[in-house]
């Protein structure tokens, strides 16, 4: 491990200041997660690094279905609705389904001992099909996991659960994690108000992410991770939003001191010497500084290392578990949320201008069996528009050449086809070509869309 990048399964004992907050008397079974993650993160840390293995590879989907938490909620809310779904997705030829465990506002889609759980939650959907708040109607001991898995293996589909990491509150709403843990949030260096600040992150956007860096978060994220491996029998896990919000954070002190330690010498101008911002006559508009580069390059080695951590401590538990991540396939702007989800040793400073040699060593790739990449695109083609890597076969050929030797499976969001059912065909049929297979984004427009059809064989 670098020196500054901090990582939770290189703790000897628990911070002092982490147990007291995190585990009160009123929150045991929290204390027994967290505490569960620490001591298997400790055990299986002199392992050394772990990369993908042949047996959790040959579980790479073909064609694989996402299913966000809040958008399929009522569907799903019964074990009829799961048994329709998972007819349908049979017989459209779905060999995987991607079920979030853990959504981007910290709540839980089954019974977990310390995250908030869905049937809690106080947040609407106004979006179709839209519901009242959860809390109001959802059917209390309903462990919609389980009832997926138990009817998703009766039907030979495997179940890679996704649990989104970093991504903990909702800022409409103002609810999720980060508001209950303020010393976690991200912290932003953005223009707010005319004035360049820091803000937090439930001050910024729609989704309030948390420090990265931080190592009690890191804990609590590992916990929801291993809470499911524990309890469930799944085929495999997919971590998303393993990343950092955006490019304008994380200048808390607890980054700015990793970061100086990983440096090993003081920075003076902080965040300025990371970037600043200038007023010009259009605006404000941000500008490199001295140490942007290495800051860039130092967030995706947290990320690396987080990655590193919870794959081992997945595979201590169960090795043959497929470990994957979902991550956007925009690679020529992912320096913006800090991961390189390339393989280590691609060249690419040559050809972005923000990359260096530690970026390029930062990749994760070869620590997942496979990497789902959002080829998010409207244009299937390079010549439909410039540049030709904003298409699903420019994306396509983009991922394959930043990653060697791990496989890539592509994502195709149905919304950018809409009314489009034949463009929406080809769609599928390029991903699934062009890369080891498709995965369709989300159920919710597929039965909206009425494209179960279209989506199969």
């Amino acid at each position: 491990m670098r020196p500054g990048v901090i990582c939770i399964s290189a703790w000897s004992s628990p911070p002092a200041r982490f147990a007291p907050r995190i585990a009160p008397a009123r929150h045991s079974g929290r204390a027994r997660g967290v505490l569960a993650a620490f001591l298997l993160l400790t055990l299986v840390h002199a392992a050394g690094p772990q990369y993908a293995g042949a047996a959790s590879r040959s579980r790479v989907p073909a064609r694989a279905l996402w299913i966000e938490v809040s958008a399929n909620l009522q569907a799903l809310s019964t074990r009829e609705g799961v048994r329709r779904m998972l007819d349908r997705a049979k017989q459209a030829g779905v060999d995987v389904i991607i079920p979030e465990a853990k959504n981007a506002w910290s709540y839980a889609s089954y019974p977990s001992d310390f995250l908030p759980r869905i049937g809690t939650s106080p947040v609407p959907r106004r979006d179709p099909p839209p519901y009242p708040p959860p809390r109001e109607w959802y059917p209390q001991g309903y462990d919609q996991l389980q009832v997926l898995i138990e009817e998703a293996h009766v039907r030979g589909i495997q179940v890679h659960v996704a649990v989104n990491l970093f991504s903990e509150g909702l800022n409409t709403f103002r609810v999720g994690r980060a508001y209950d843990r303020p010393e976690w949030r991200a912290l932003h260096y953005v223009v707010k108000d005319n004035e360049p600040r820091l803000v937090p992150s439930t001050e910024v956007g729609l989704f309030a992410f948390v420090n990265p860096n931080h190592p009690e978060v890191q804990l609590y994220e590992m916990a929801a991770i291993l809470e499911v491996v524990r309890r469930y029998r799944v085929d495999g896990i997919v971590l998303d939003r393993a990343r950092y919000p955006d490019v304008t954070a994380d200048f808390s002190e607890v980054s700015r001191a990793a970061f100086e330690r990983h440096l090993g010498r003081r920075v003076t101008r902080w965040p300025e010497d990371i970037f600043r911002y200038d007023r010009t006559s259009q605006g404000w508009t941000r500008m490199p500084g001295p140490l942007y580069r290495p800051w860039i390059a130092w967030r995706a080695r947290t990320i690396q290392s987080f990655f590193a951590s919870a794959r081992r401590a997945v595979h201590h538990l169960k090795p043959g578990l497929a470990f994957a991540a979902y991550v956007g396939g925009w690679y020529p702007t992912y320096f913006d949320e800090g991961a390189n989800w390339g393989s280590p040793g691609v060249p690419v400073r040559w050809r972005y201008p923000w990359a260096s040699l530690e970026w390029e060593e930062a990749g994760i790739a070869p620590l997942v069996d496979y990497l789902m990449v959002g080829l998010y695109y409207p244009r299937i083609f390079p010549w439909e528009g410039r540049p030709g890597w904003a298409s699903i076969i420019g994306g396509a050929a983009l991922a394959q050449e930043m990653v060697t030797g791990t496989p890539v499976v592509g994502g195709v969001l149905l919304t950018l086809f809409r009314g489009q059912p034949e463009r929406a065909r080809r769609a599928f049929l390029m991903a699934a070509r062009a890369t080891r297979g498709v995965m369709y984004f989300d159920l919710v427009y597929v039965d909206l869309y009425g494209w179960w059809g279209l989506i199969g064989p």
